[in-house]
């Protein structure tokens, strides 16, 4: 039976910035509840999660979910530049704020993610033992992969544009920016393309107020270093992998050998499909099994 949520509007401090979202917590159970850190994809902002904090409300876990900074309603610049190492730093001191909550329970916190999202769960978990349970699902465990979602020409043409946009960021100039999905175009190139991904955003994502649909050049910069399956056996919480059998945008043969090298306990599951195809089709019961297993593993 469902059970009643309450909701907070909630800010942290991190460095000299200020980070903005929700808590949603469990009004019926235990005093202080379990938490589930969620992260989306990229580019997608906090307010395209808020409706399923219920699944995990539902399975008796409270569940945060916020704005990356320089994104959404959070504060820093460049706007729309996604960084996935120092979003899992600024999650580690997320962490901390929760740690200090009265609440929820310090020593139950999770971490829960889609797509780089995903990947930022593992990495973290991978470094910060206050995380006692993963759940990552689709995740690109590997930079140097993310650049062949790009045709070789359109890939030279960007990795051209990195170098000549830090030149003029240094000159004091705005940081360039590209689409981050649509139909690319000659001379317009976009980070996301395959129509499954596209009718996806386009019903999830693109009608929110905090949705901007770029990025800046300086992101596929700091997306091509990021080597989550690099960390794999450092990770010791319980994990989850959700895998798309035929992902090739977070291509899914990585995502396994990352898999068989996380030490136990862990589980994968897989569905047929595409990336965001699994997504499309099969949303509402992932995140089902996902925050029942959280709650499940967080009760030991």
């Amino acid at each position: 039976m469902p059970v009643t949520e309450h909701t907070e509007d909630i800010e942290f401090r991190v460095q000299e910035l200020t980070l903005r979202g929700k808590l949603f917590r469990p009004t019926d159970g235990t005093e202080r509840p379990p938490v589930a850190i969620l992260q989306g994809g990229l580019g997608g902002p906090a307010e395209s999660m808020f409706a399923i904090a219920r699944g995990f409300t539902d399975a008796g876990l409270a569940c945060l979910i916020y704005d990356h900074r320089n994104t959404g309603y959070s504060h820093g610049e460049p706007r729309q530049q996604f960084d996935p190492w120092q979003q899992c730093r600024d999650l580690r001191d997320v962490i901390t704020h929760l740690t200090l909550r009265q609440d929820i329970d310090p020593d139950r916190i999770a971490l829960w993610g889609i797509s780089i999202g995903g990947a930022n769960s593992l990495f973290t978990a991978a470094t910060d033992r206050r995380v006692k349970a993963v759940v990552s699902i689709i995740p690109p465990v590997s930079g140097w992969s993310a650049r062949t979602l790009q045709p070789a020409d359109t890939l030279a043409e960007l990795e051209a544009l990195i170098p000549a946009d830090r030149q003029a960021q240094l000159r004091g100039e705005r940081a360039a920016s590209i689409r981050l999905h649509g139909v690319p175009e000659p001379g317009d190139p976009v980070m996301f393309s395959d129509q499954e991904g596209l009718e996806f955003v386009e019903n999830m994502i693109h009608h929110l107020p905090s949705f901007r649909n770029e990025i800046t050049i300086s992101t596929l910069d700091r997306i091509f270093e990021m080597e989550v399956r690099a960390y794999a056996e450092r990770i010791t919480a319980p994990v989850l992998m959700i895998l798309a059998s035929k992902d090739t945008v977070a291509p899914v043969e990585e995502a396994r050998e990352m898999y068989e090298r996380i030490p136990d306990p862990k589980q994968v599951i897989e569905y047929p499909g595409q990336h965001y195809e699994i997504l499309s089709h099969h949303f509402p019961e992932i995140v089902t099994r996902s925050a029942d297993w959280l709650a499940a593993t967080l009760r030991g």
